[in-house]
């Protein structure tokens, strides 16, 4: 018997990346798949597992607005090479 938990939901949702959410959509980091400095980065930006993410505009850069844990948030810009390493599951 499945429970529907949220992280049972979750598992269930596949990730893509970063660079397919369109412009307002919002989505939760999964991981990322990129090289061990670059991750090092990102996470001090803010941009690690669960972290709510929403796109703001996508090209180069590749630019999205993170919301903390404390209700803070911030805009940041990737290269969309980057970007595209970002794994994201979509909010419904």
């Amino acid at each position: 018997m499945q429970t529907n938990t949220p992280s049972a939901h979750k598992a269930t949702r596949k990730a893509i990346p970063l660079t397919q959410l369109v412009r307002g959509q919002r989505g939760r980091i999964d991981c990322t798949d990129a090289e061990s400095d670059d991750c090092s980065v990102l996470r001090a930006m803010g941009l690690r597992p669960d972290a709510s993410i929403q796109m703001c505009r996508l090209g180069e850069p590749c630019i999205v607005s993170l919301t903390g844990a404390c209700g803070g948030g911030c805009r940041i810009g990737l290269a969309k090479g980057i970007a595209s390493r970002v794994m994201v599951h979509i909010d419904e």
